[in-house]
């Protein structure tokens, strides 16, 4: 699949592979989060950046990728379906991953606001969630380096056939 795009992300899917990009991306993901994990309740806005811009990056170099390449996988006529689909699967996935996020994190919660325990507790439970969240982003990587092919983009298994008109003689 080619994207021919101007774009930074579509050039780099075109030279090296959707999948490779998509690798990447979820591998600097799962860096990011791994850095916000080394933060703590004193932590600064320049403490903070790092994580932040390589999130950010990690987002850019797999989310034009991944889209594209689940798009060239649907026909051309049900180009609608699958962008619904990819669009749900990802409000689900975010939704599922901030649920389990915050499980995880309350599991490390046994005290209230108010006691001397609670900061420890919150950054406990802060590290947890994001040390499976980073796990979780670099089993991604792997899957999709592992499985994402470049495909031709798929048409329509049966266009639209024009309906056969009859004339009759009157």
């Amino acid at each position: 699949m080619r994207c021919a795009s101007t774009k930074p992300s579509g050039r780099l899917a075109d030279r090296f592979g959707a999948r490779w990009l998509m690798g990447l991306g979820m591998t600097l993901v799962a860096l990011s989060l791994l850095l916000f994990a080394r933060l703590d309740a004193n932590a600064t806005f320049w403490s903070i950046l790092p994580g932040l811009l390589v999130g950010g990056l990690g987002m850019a170099v797999t989310m034009a990728p991944t889209t594209a390449t689940a798009m060239a996988s649907v026909p051309v006529d049900k180009a609608g379906v699958g962008s619904a689909v990819i669009n749900s699967a990802r409000q689900i996935g975010g939704s599922t991953g901030i649920a389990v996020m915050g499980a995880l994190f309350a599991t490390e919660l046994t005290v209230g606001p108010t006691d001397p325990r609670y900061p420890g507790q919150f950054v406990a439970g802060y590290h947890l969630a994001l040390h499976v969240a980073a796990a979780v982003a670099l089993a991604g990587a792997i899957v999709a380096v592992l499985t994402v092919r470049r495909l031709p983009h798929a048409e329509a298994h049966e266009m639209a056939e024009p309906v056969a008109t009859t004339t009759r003689a009157d």
